[in-house]
């Protein structure tokens, strides 16, 4: 009669029946696995593994992780374990198995244009990531992907970016009235888009319209704070996520309402449609000064309080640490061999990219400033996760020097380096992501139930972060993608992206 009832049930439906399953004895769901309860297509047993499951438990080794299909069916340590028949067996002896990992903050994964970059997220054993400006219309982006053949992330899908006038970027949605900001709301939930990005130029009347609007439909808005908001502003306003630490420094600034003051009127100045070439130059380094200002006048009480907001809130934090370390390390020496990845249009971006062409003294200014960011960035980062603040990893990938795929794991270590614990970095990329977007309860752990996306390593990642990149294996949904078919992955990316 049991049989009968699982084979009754769709693949989708299974794996909630696998969690109640977890009421009986561990003997009942391996017969039950046995017998072929859930043979509907390929099975995977990873044997005598070490797994890190990122719930927060030690890690458990010896371990034994069956899958069917998408789902895990069970995870087993230090006893003996029967195997789903014609299962694929892999000896995990001697490695470490991860939750697949989550990039939350990129560019171009659902661009047609750039089809290399979704096979570099896997081969790296990213299995999933938040598209940070998305099409115009995610229904139908959606639908066009289902003849897709190839391995691909989930992708989490934002709208386009959307500004105020005199946008940052030209092909933003600019929104310039209330009524328009609630109607951009309603139009892009109605498109599908997982959340409505949100810009740096948009004014406060319709950002807090956004927010009104966006709290009434529970759609989330997620990005930059505005030039004009506060952090504490935004996230008493219910913003989700900031993006790059954005307004976080100036709200630990303890010279915060002057500075903003000042910096309003230096860069109306700087954009000002007659000013001189003089103008400009004066306002920059005014506005160089003023960033510096909010470095060095840090105080940590007042970055305590803020804190203490985003916990109370629940307002994540993606620092995007790799983004300012590539500004510093600009440009990459040029036998970087993860260069060959990238298309030609890219590697052009890239090359022109940031301040290379500025005259030497600007661009030595932009780089002290740079560096002094970062530490901040890291100093604050460090600061939020002793105080509890939700953080997220992202990189910003495809912004210069940020590369799809390999640049998660060049975010993890420096969120290690900024004071988080490996497996709380570890965590950031897989158990906080899920959190992040409400899928706690089917993805971003290693247990019953959960979607197996997996990443299989040689090196124990507890010990140095930096061993997430001894990649072994890869399970995108429940398929295996062994060393062999990973390094196929990059070799076709190289393919698509000289073409």
């Amino acid at each position: 009669m049991m049989r009968i009832l699982f084979l009754r049930l769709t693949p989708e439906r299974l794996w909630p029946v696998h969690r109640c399953l977890l009421r009986f004895s561990l003997p009942l769901i391996l017969l039950l696995a046995l017998c072929g309860v859930c043979g509907w297509g390929q099975s995977l047993a990873i044997e005598h593994v070490t797994v890190i499951d990122a719930t927060g438990h030690a890690a458990q080794p010896d371990s034994t992780v069956v899958i069917d299909l998408d789902r895990i069916v069970a995870v087993v340590s230090g006893e003996k374990t029967h195997i789903l028949k014609n299962a694929q067996i892999v000896d995990g002896t001697g490695k470490f198995l991860i939750p697949g990992l989550w990039d939350m903050h990129v560019h171009g994964a659902s661009d047609a244009r750039a089809p290399w970059s979704q096979l570099l997220f896997v081969a790296n054993g990213v299995v999933g990531v938040r598209d940070m400006s998305g099409p115009p219309n995610a229904r139908m982006w959606r639908a066009a992907q289902v003849s897709n053949p190839g391995p691909s992330p989930t992708i989490d899908l934002g709208s386009p970016i959307v500004d105020g006038p005199n946008p940052v970027w030209p092909d933003s949605i600019v929104v310039s009235d209330e009524a328009q900001a609630r109607e951009v709301v309603d139009q892009k939930q109605q498109r599908g888009a997982d959340f409505l990005k949100v810009y740096s130029r948009l004014p406060r009347n319709v950002y807090f319209a956004i927010a009104d609007e966006a709290n009434k439909r529970g759609f989330p808005f997620e990005g930059h704070v505005p030039e004009l908001v506060t952090a504490a502003e935004a996230s008493n306003a219910g913003q989700k996520s900031i993006e790059h630490l954005t307004r976080v420094a100036d709200g630990c600034s303890k010279e915060e309402v002057e500075i903003d003051s000042e910096m309003q009127r230096v860069e109306a100045l700087f954009r000002a449609p007659g000013a001189t070439m003089a103008q400009k130059i004066d306002s920059g380094k005014n506005i160089l000064q003023l960033n510096m200002r909010v470095v060095t006048s840090f105080d940590e009480a007042t970055a305590q309080s803020l804190f203490a907001l985003f916990v109370k809130n629940g307002t994540w934090q993606t620092p995007t640490l790799t983004l300012l370390r590539a500004q510093i390390d600009n440009p990459l020496p040029e036998n970087d061999p993860r260069l060959k990845y990238l298309s030609k249009e890219m590697r052009a971006q890239w090359d022109a990219g940031y301040y290379r062409k500025l005259p030497p003294e600007p661009r030595a200014a932009m780089a002290k400033l740079t560096k002094a960011q970062l530490d901040e960035s890291m100093r604050l980062v460090g600061l939020m996760y002793r105080e509890g603040v939700p953080i997220l990893a992202g990189t910003d990938a495809m912004n210069p020097q940020c590369f799809p795929g390999f640049g998660i794991h060049d975010e993890l270590a420096l969120l290690v380096d900024a004071g988080l614990s490996p497996l709380a970095a570890l965590q950031a990329a897989t158990r906080n992501a899920a959190q992040f977007m409400g899928q706690l309860g089917r993805r971003g752990t290693i247990e019953a139930g959960k979607i197996a996306d997996l990443v299989l390593l040689n090196e124990d990642p507890l010990v140095d972060i930096r061993n997430t990149r001894s990649i072994r294996a890869v399970v995108l949904n429940g398929k295996l993608y062994r060393r062999a078919a990973l390094d196929a992955m990059l070799s076709r990316a190289q393919v698509l992206a000289s073409r």
